[in-house]
């Protein structure tokens, strides 16, 4: 009952013997809730919801892609308002169904998954979680839904470790996030919920599960993680590309030892050599030109690499010099990533031989020149 409701039924007690004023209590009742069922009807289509001025908005969709594939996606636009809003992918083959990653392990995004499972989609057994990687975007709804639809979860062991592994948010954690107080409040949240999910099933390169007929294939392709997995389904050439390509824009990859992006190249070169013929990202949209993403990719930082070079040879000497002017106009709260990138950049090229860098100010600066 809501908070009106109540302050009504309080009314309509203290008034009992007026009987025309318990008659009007008993009719704005009716209509509140008339009003609730019409809420809760539409809430379970999909649309936004909104509970109260004091809650943030809620928009869920279940968009189908394919016969066997399904994304669904639960924006808190409280939460998303700086950062991307993850997907979960529903790989099905008849009712024998699995999930690609979790996303977020906050009340409201649980509870929009739970209402999906509960209505309809309670048509699929959900048999495993499978998480491209170990990030709590991608991991934080993992204990909740492994408990709600009784399935197994699994990942690389190497993202196992890190998923277990405590982190200090003042020092480390992940190099997505924008720095924003409100969010890494949330984040807490969502960090507490990652590392406390179970892991039921390790997933190392070539492993495979089914789904129904489906055979789904775990393909390491380390460089935003160590242990990130994609991972490719042989039947229909689908690739589950997590963090390693995204629908807009371009991946995160921060430097040794959360990051490495010679190891992300190659990568890239290997999710190619699979000619899938769907890439299905961590986050965004489905893309079907997936020669030319990877592509696309690969030139970025080629592009990077000249940029960062040609700078360092006009008398840029320290990585945050770099990132200013790469970045001139990046937000406040991206800055942390944006360094994070150049740093990537400059340790290949230190393995390449091409930069010398020396650590200063406890590792704060990184003071860079060419080698020739």
């Amino acid at each position: 009952m809501t908070k009106k409701s109540k302050a009504r039924k309080s009314v309509k007690q203290a008034k009992k013997t007026a009987a025309k004023a318990a008659e009007k209590a008993q009719k704005t009742v009716r209509k509140a809730t008339a009003a609730a069922a019409e809420g809760a009807k539409r809430g379970k289509k999909g649309k936004t919801t909104k509970a109260d001025d004091t809650q943030p908005k809620i928009e869920t969709f279940a968009r189908p892609i394919n016969d066997n594939l399904l994304q669904h996606v639960v924006v808190v636009r409280q939460f998303s308002r700086t950062f991307p809003t993850s997907n979960v992918w529903l790989l099905h083959d008849g009712n024998e169904a699995a999930l690609i990653d979790a996303g977020f392990g906050d009340d409201l995004s649980i509870e929009e998954r739970r209402k999906f499972f509960e209505g309809d989609g309670s048509n699929f057994n959900v048999g495993t979680i499978a998480f491209t990687h170990h990030h709590f975007d991608h991991t934080s709804g993992g204990r909740r839904l492994r408990e709600l639809l009784r399935a197994n979860t699994a990942i690389n062991p190497i993202d196992e470790a890190l998923l277990h592994t405590p982190i200090d948010p003042s020092v480390s954690g992940n190099d997505d996030l924008p720095d924003d107080k409100e969010l890494a409040e949330r984040a807490a949240v969502w960090r507490d919920e990652a590392f406390n999910t179970p892991i039921d099933v390790p997933l190392m390169d070539g492993e495979t599960f089914k789904v129904g007929g489906l055979t789904v294939r775990a393909v390491h392709t380390p460089g935003h993680t160590a242990g990130h997995n994609c991972y490719f389904v042989e039947e229909t050439l689908t690739l589950f590309t997590g963090d390693n390509v995204l629908g807009v824009g371009t991946s995160a990859i921060g430097p040794p030892p959360n990051g490495d992006m010679q190891a992300y190249l190659d990568s890239l070169v290997r999710m190619r050599e699979l000619q899938s013929k769907l890439f299905a990202p961590g986050h965004g949209p489905t893309i079907s030109a997936t020669d030319a993403k990877i592509q696309e990719l690969i030139d970025h930082r080629a592009t990077r690499d000249r940029q960062i070079i040609d700078l360092i040879d006009h008398g840029y000497a320290t990585d945050r010099q770099i990132r200013r002017a790469l970045y001139p106009e990046i937000q406040r709260g991206l800055r942390r990533a944006a360094s994070g990138q150049v740093r990537a950049h400059l340790a290949r090229m230190v393995g390449q031989g091409i930069v010398r860098v020396d650590e200063t100010d406890e590792g704060k600066t990184w003071s860079v020149a060419l080698t020739k």
